[in-house]
């Protein structure tokens, strides 16, 4: 609810002459009884779980705040099938078809829309869809929440679908209306106050792609105005943050009885992904559905202001956000996690309004003397940002918090920001201390009979809290003593924990069915993570990072938690069993093949295969405009994501992959295909294929069937047989059974090992890389033929693990249960590429890896001739993986820690509302915390913290230049524009840079240059900005404003670049 001097109530519609309906009235009526009619299976479905349109309740549209007021009027603007001229998709980023197609492009169809003024013209536009192929406005309403339904009954759906499939139903329409907002008449705020203590429009749209909100077509403002894109919550997540969008212009500039009136401009993108096939909801055609909720809200007057106006009283600068604040479950009396979070939102909106959180204790009136919260670290909060609060919980071991202690109280000391604080503002408090109330929730300890989903908590990226859900196990671990802190071996130990992967849109803390969904194991823990949120990143990057964070928290947690806990632990570093529904189904596919050695069985259900196989591309506007070569080298940047491609890993990997027979969501032929790809890799691969005929998407019983269990069973045998502990007996065995195998990689940065082999650099980066490894009959010889590698390594006891029983060896065990001491003596020959390089090893090996070798491909021989190509690099060298380039902007993603969005000054509004937009979606996508620094604070480039770095606009700082120059990038600024490798010049108007440059100082980490030529080319940049799957963002990449016409192929440079790969450009 917005804060408001007064009593909140809906205004009173006015009242309208009566008239005689026409034709098109009627016609308009019946179109939505049709529409209404149709829709009503959608929610029968939503609300059992089932595939469907989403429905979410907002607040009135049209809200009274003392007597200022937001009513929001759609008017006759919905683009009816600007669906051809959207295919394009501005800057085709998203390519028409695809499954992931938000990104950047979304937004900039409508920038580029010629939209009529006055709103009632009868301008067409081209459009492939309709008969006509010409585009028109036409008229729909918002209910009293906010809904829109969009149909376009003109185009032949039908027709479309017969030959183009899914693909034909994505379209774009563009939605135009008027917010119109009065002023109070009764109070006069002077000229100079406007802008400070002027109101901002709280907008939540669900599922619409983006928002701008303009000045009226007819005011003076209008002329000059750059619109201000602003990302909407496409997957109607829960726990979105606060969206404050500030007025284009000021409504104390009208003071007349209509108040002043704003343009507003939605792109909303019929996604099949989303919205599902239009039978699923009874339905002909695709109708798409949002909501649009708009509050005013005024900014904090200073705590200590004479005179705060009646519309703006004192208040704290920040306010507790419940819905993002994070607490674990207490389990007989005990914190499951050390993480708290509470959620805090800046409402302190001006220039000033920079607040620490410096300082946390418990009130006395928490009656919980035993407990301790301790501040991660000081948190500062930009105007209008929502950050979550770290704290660690600690309690005596002999300590527990009784069930009767349902909340905490906690005072959080908050100061202004010394940075930005001028001398002159002496009216505000320097210091406040906010009171916030967390609940507590308690649950029983597990037994063999019963138990309760537990909730536990874990810092990720060094001070993240984010929460996973648990379903313990029957029974204590079959060996009590395992060290927590052990390495893993490969024989399954019967406690390996299930990581269960949700579909999109799963809440897993709101929704328990997941969890009772999934089949509780004897000794088996199962971990079910977020992702980060509900749709996450299709569990790639960060999402995949939170699955496996989560399993090794749960060690932690039991290992450090009371001791009879430790029974039922295992190695932090264990191995683990994927399962996955749906998008999990899929992420199950991608995570198993990209870390191998960190699976050791398999059961995805309904996953898809990849992006373009779920919807094709081959309606993309671009395409008609694109250089093949170009769009080659932009599809690059989708290699990483492509699980077929990666299906040569999973040879050896037990899996059961599952399908329902009648699924309308994700076709079972995609499970059919994968099965198909992996057989022939090896067709004697690990790899069941079962089929539930006559089953939908998703059914109750889809984990919990007999075929499942035994799977889990035979994983679960005391004594596998090791995966490559197979000799060929002359017959005609496959690869695997002579132990070869394929180890295929796109980026080193998002891939593990196999059997202990790793690829850790690529000769060029974009291309796919393989490793083939041959162990010979003789014993000791290994074959390995690489393609594209320019660094891989080998862990020798992960290696000699794999290979027990197959190699000629002097060797014993022993051990006291906890860990084992294996003593080897093996020499290896290494065939690499035709060179010859012998290792001998003789030493005690244990369980934590260690003896690793560095095989380097040496560049000062270049293959001449009777020189060795391939060398051994000394064991203390630096880890290749940090030295290789992430490969594509997507990796922005990944941080070890919160990041860090560096503009040149907080006094600029434009670079400091592009950080504010981006900080809003990482949070709102990926529940990812950002920080917002200026150039002005830093001593140096020391200062900007240990995670991934965002640099907006910083070209002409000098601090900048200096870090470019002395990592010798191929980016550079010179003469006010951008040169890349002292070759190429980008200085087009309306023109986005943006690439990749390794951290100032954190070899872990990266950096992202979003640069531009005017502010035009800013709102591109921020609408570039790889926040979603799918986009096509290769190490670098220039867009300018051709592309608003022809999509991606208005790019005017793309490719890689780093020391040892080619850069492609298009000139």
């Amino acid at each position: 609810m917005s804060r408001q001097g007064g009593k909140m109530k809906p205004l009173k519609q006015p009242k309208k002459d009566k008239k005689e309906e026409g034709e098109d009235d009627k016609a308009f009526k019946e179109k939505k009884k049709a529409e209404e009619a149709a829709l009503k299976a959608a929610r029968d479905r939503a609300a059992k779980g089932m595939r469907g349109l989403l429905f979410v309740h907002q607040r009135p549209t049209e809200i009274a705040i003392d007597r200022w007021s937001a009513p929001v009027r759609w008017y006759q603007e919905i683009g009816e099938e600007m669906i051809k001229v959207m295919r394009m998709h501005g800057l085709s980023y998203i390519p028409y078809g695809k499954m992931e197609w938000y990104g950047c492009g979304l937004a900039i169809v409508a920038l580029s829309l010629p939209i009529p003024s006055p709103p009632d013209s009868n301008s067409t536009y081209l459009s492939s869809l309709p008969r006509s192929a010409r585009a028109s406005w036409t008229r729909t309403t918002a209910d009293n929440d906010g809904r829109i339904l969009v149909s376009h009954l003109s185009v032949p759906w039908e027709q479309i679908r017969s030959t183009e499939g899914w693909a034909g139903f994505q379209h774009v329409s563009v939605l135009r209306g008027w917010l119109t907002v009065h002023p109070p008449r009764s109070t006069c705020i002077p000229e100079d106050d406007r802008a400070e203590l002027g109101p901002f429009l709280r907008v939540n749209l669900l599922r619409g792609a983006f928002f701008t909100v303009l000045p009226s077509p007819t005011s003076t403002e209008r002329q000059e105005h750059i619109p201000e894109w602003h990302i909407g919550n496409v997957y109607a997540m829960s726990r979105a943050p606060a969206q404050l969008v500030k007025l284009p212009a000021s409504p104390r500039g009208n003071m007349g009885e209509g108040g002043t009136k704003y343009e507003v401009i939605i792109c909303g993108a019929y996604e099949i992904r989303l919205f599902g096939d239009p039978s699923s909801y009874k339905s002909p055609y695709p109708i798409l559905d949002v909501a649009l909720s708009v509050e005013l809200e005024f900014p904090s007057s200073p705590l200590h202001a004479p005179d705060p106006p009646s519309h703006c009283p004192p208040t704290l600068p920040l306010q507790h956000s419940p819905e993002h604040s994070i607490t674990p479950h207490f389990a007989g009396g005990k914190p499951f996690g050390e993480a708290i979070g509470i959620g805090l939102r800046s409402i302190d909106s001006r220039e000033s309004g920079w607040w620490t959180v410096t300082d946390v204790r418990l009130s006395s009136s928490s009656n919980t003397s035993s407990l301790a919260l301790t501040l991660l670290e000081p948190i500062r909060i930009a105007p209008t940002q929502t950050r979550i609060i770290p704290f660690r919980v600690t309690l005596a071991e002999d300590e527990y918090v009784s069930e009767k202690v349902t909340e905490l109280v906690v005072e959080l000391t908050c100061s202004l920001s010394v940075h930005v604080v001028r001398p002159s503002e002496t009216t505000h408090a320097k210091n406040v201390v906010l009171s916030v109330t967390i609940p507590l929730d308690h649950v029983c300890l597990w037994t063999q009979d019963n138990y309760t989903p537990i909730r536990a908590t874990y810092f990720f990226a060094r001070s993240m809290v984010t929460a996973f859900t648990l379903v313990p196990p029957k029974f204590p671990s079959t060996k009590p003593y395992y060290n927590a802190y052990t390495g893993r071996g490969v024989e399954c130990t019967g406690n390996e924990p299930i990581l269960a992967l949700h579909g999109a849109g799963v809440d897993i803390l709101t929704q328990p069915w997941w969890a009772n969904s999934l089949p509780r194991q004897k000794h088996a823990w199962i971990v079910i993570p977020q992702g980060r949120t509900e749709w996450g990143l299709d569990w790639h990057g960060p999402s995949a990072a939170d699955a496996f964070s989560a399993v090794t928290a749960l060690s932690l947690i039991l290992f450090h938690g009371p001791l009879k806990w430790r029974d039922w632990g295992f190695n932090a570093n264990t191995r683990v069993v994927l399962v996955g529904h749906s998008n999990g189904g899929q992420g199950a596919w991608y995570i198993a093949a990209r870390w191998p050695d960190r699976v050791c069985g398999v059961i995805p259900a309904a996953g898809y295969i990849k992006s373009q196989a779920y919807v094709p591309w081959n309606l993309s506007r671009f395409s008609h405009f694109i250089d093949p070569f170009l769009r080659a080298i932009l599809e690059t940047s989708l290699t990483p994501d492509d699980n077929d491609l990666f299906l040569s890993n999973l040879v050896g990997t037990p899996i059961l992959a599952l399908h329902g027979g009648a699924d309308d969501n994700v076709p079972t032929w995609h499970t059919r295909e994968l099965t198909v790809v992996l057989k022939t890799w090896d067709q004697d691969a690990e790899i069941t294929y079962h089929e539930d005929p006559g089953r939908p998407h998703w059914y109750p019983e889809v984990f919990k069937s007999d075929c499942v269990q035994a799977f889990l069973d035979r994983l679960y045998s005391p004594s596998p047989v090791p995966v490559l502990h197979r000799i060929s007996d002359g017959n005609a065995a496959s690869a695997r059974r002579q132990g070869r195998f394929t180890l295929t990689v796109a980026v080193p940065h998002e891939s593990g090992s196999m059997h202990g082999w790793r690829v850790c650099a690529l000769s060029t980066p974009g291309l796919l890389a393989r490793l083939e490894v041959s162990p010979a009959q003789s014993e000791g010889r290994v074959f390995v033929r690489t393609t594209n590698v320019s660094i891989f390594s080998l862990d020798l006891q992960a290696w000699l693990d794999a290979r027990r029983g197959n190699l000629g060896t002097a060797g014993c065990g022993e051990g006291d249960g906890r860990r084992e001491v294996r003593k080897w003596h093996v020499v290896f020959i290494f065939d690499v590429d035709g060179d010859e390089l012998v290792v001998e090893v003789e030493d005690d090996l244990v369980h934590e890896t260690k003896g690793t070798i560095l095989f380097a491909r040496d560049r000062s021989t270049s293959g001449d001739k009777g020189q060795h190509i391939w060398k051994i690099l000394p064991e203390e060298s630096t880890d290749p993986v940090t030295l290789q380039p992430r490969q594509r902007l997507q990796a922005i993603l990944s941080s070890t820690a919160p990041l860090t969005l560096l503009i040149p000054s907080l006094s600029l509004p434009h670079e400091l509302s592009a950080a504010l937009r981006i900080s809003y979606a990482l949070r709102l996508y990926h529940s990812l915390d950002a920080q917002i620094i200026s150039l002005e604070e830093l001593n140096s480039l020391t200062d900007v913290g240990e995670g991934n770095l965002v640099v907006i606009g910083c070209a002409r700082e000098p601090l900048v230049q200096a870090w470019l120059e002395r990592t010798r990038s191929v980016w550079m600024f010179k003469d006010g524009a951008w040169c890349f490798s002292e070759r190429r010049k980008f200085c087009r108007p309306s023109s986005a840079i943006m690439f990749l440059q390794p951290h100032p100082t954190n070899p872990a980490a990266t950096s992202l240059f979003l640069e531009f030529t005017d502010l035009n080319g800013l709102e591109r940049a921020v609408r570039l900005f790889p926040i979603r799957t799918g986009v096509l963002s290769p190490d670098w990449i220039v867009v300018g404003g051709r592309a608003d016409g022809v999509g991606i192929a208005g790019v005017e440079g793309a490719g890689y670049a780093c020391r040892f790969t080619s850069v492609v450009s298009n000139s």
